[in-house]
């Protein structure tokens, strides 16, 4: 039996969407609203969670500019939110 997807974030893995949740929530919560009404995103709106979470990684840039274990986290965020929703242009 198929789960039922609510809203987009649904659809990422669990360790995934709760960082990139508590990263709206600070960065962009008018975008989180939004995508919790939704489920499939605009290209806009995945362009926005990308930019939020990368601000997010480059705040976390260790010495040499490597990220540290957080933001090796909100990379694999990323990771997670592209490869369930691929922006196509």
């Amino acid at each position: 039996m198929e789960e039922s997807v609510n809203n987009i974030l649904d659809v990422v893995p669990s360790e995934h969407r709760v960082l990139i949740m508590d990263e709206l929530t600070r960065r962009n919560p008018d975008l989180l609203a939004e995508l919790r009404t939704v489920q499939k995103p605009t290209n806009d709106q995945s362009d926005a969670v990308v930019d939020a979470l990368s601000h997010a990684l480059s705040a976390n840039y260790g010495p040499g500019h490597v990220p540290n274990d957080y933001g090796l986290a909100v990379e694999r965020a990323i990771d997670a939110y592209l490869e369930a929703w691929p922006i196509y242009r």
